[in-house]
């Protein structure tokens, strides 16, 4: 069994995995493709290594930014 490293979004457009954010302020979950955020970084001029994503992303339910990014598996 071989590991993975989900280092950008790029690791896991490469891998064909989405992108779980979880809230740790209300608790909620949002999937998302990692090709639309990528799209997004890009047109900001952000960064695409996930812990750059991570600090920029906000809940869209209660606008924390206290969130935590990773695979998405079975979902």
């Amino acid at each position: 069994m071989s590991s993975k490293r989900l280092d950008s979004l790029g690791d896991y457009l490469r891998h064909n995995y989405r992108l779980r954010v979880d809230c740790l302020g209300c608790r909620k979950v949002a999937i998302l493709q990692p090709l639309v955020l990528l799209e997004t970084c890009r047109k900001r001029g952000w960064g695409h290594q996930l812990h750059e994503v991570e600090r920029r992303l906000r809940c869209g339910s209660c606008g924390s930014r206290d969130v935590r990014v990773g695979p998405a598996f079975g979902s």
